[in-house]
């Protein structure tokens, strides 16, 4: 049920392709994975504020309200479910009650979630191109 409620809610998944950090130091892992996956830190500093909560969220094994984002960080309750929203929208977070928590429990299983359904929906378009192609060139 609740992956069908994550395959509904999916819509655009964007994979941006950057060269991986050599300095590793955990927050410049941090922004260079959030930059692949579209949240730029320097051009989305709420978003990727965010972000940095579910995670540490995430490190504590719970998930995060809109009403304590809007707390800590000083912004409206709108904003906050925006970017939530992106992130269903993305696969990143999935909604529990009134808590966000990251999809997979930890960023490593979300990222193989993430990947799954890029596969999932890979395959459904090839299925479909074969079709295509075979009613074409008949």
């Amino acid at each position: 049920m609740l992956l069908n409620q994550i395959m509904r809610r999916v819509r655009k998944v964007t994979i941006i392709e950057l060269t991986a950090p050599t300095d590793e130091r955990i927050d410049e892992e941090i922004k260079w994975l959030c930059r692949c996956l579209d949240i730029n830190p320097k051009k989305n500093r709420l978003a990727f504020e965010i972000f940095l909560h579910l995670l540490d969220a995430s490190r504590q094994g719970k998930g995060i309200k809109t009403i304590d984002l809007t707390r800590d960080l000083n912004v409206t309750q709108a904003a906050v479910v925006y970017h939530m929203n992106s992130f269903l929208d993305s696969g990143i977070v999935i909604k529990r009650g009134r808590e966000y928590l990251l999809r997979g429990g930890n960023l490593e299983r979300t990222i193989d979630e993430m990947q799954a359904d890029v596969l999932r929906r890979m395959l459904l378009l090839r299925k479909i191109a074969k079709e295509i192609d075979e009613g074409l060139f008949r």
